[in-house]
């Protein structure tokens, strides 16, 4: 038993590990950016009101699911997260995305961290990370970070 289980984790990524867990309603793309939105939303070591207000109201609309399926999902992304050992496992099924989808991503993931009306050091740290795995220019990076300031 203890050998099958070591395997099993030895043979799937976080991110294949993370589409077994994905949520109802959203494909592993759309679950994997939420991993992705609830790790900024963790960098600073909480799950703010806000900004899981924030979450919630994004898969409702974004996904069309229900309240229930938005906490569920929000549920399984923590998990994921405490349980990753990186963002590469994450990233590198995104980076297939088209450049400009990456860029929303990124986009998203600046309304996350500002959800709770301040930035933490940790998240703009980690969305720069997040920003070169995803292949996305730093001049896009400042774009979308300025967009999002100004709004």
């Amino acid at each position: 038993m203890l050998k099958a289980l070591q395997n099993f984790f030895q043979n799937n990524t976080a991110a294949e590990q993370a589409s077994l867990n994905k949520a109802e309603g959203m494909t592993d793309d759309a679950f994997l950016s939420l991993v992705l939105m609830t790790e900024i939303s963790l960098a600073d070591g909480t799950l703010s009101d806000e900004e899981r207000q924030h979450l919630l109201h994004e898969l409702e609309h974004e996904y069309d699911i229900t309240d229930e399926q938005a906490e569920n999902a929000i549920r399984k992304a923590v998990k994921t997260v405490k349980e990753a050992a990186s963002l590469y496992e994450f990233t590198a099924q995104l980076k297939a995305l088209a450049y400009e989808k990456r860029v929303e991503l990124l986009e998203s993931l600046w309304v996350v961290a500002y959800a709770d009306g301040e930035l933490d050091p940790y998240e703009e740290s980690m969305l720069r990370k997040l920003a070169d795995l995803l292949y996305i220019s730093h001049a896009d990076y400042i774009r979308t970070k300025l967009k999002v300031m100004d709004s």
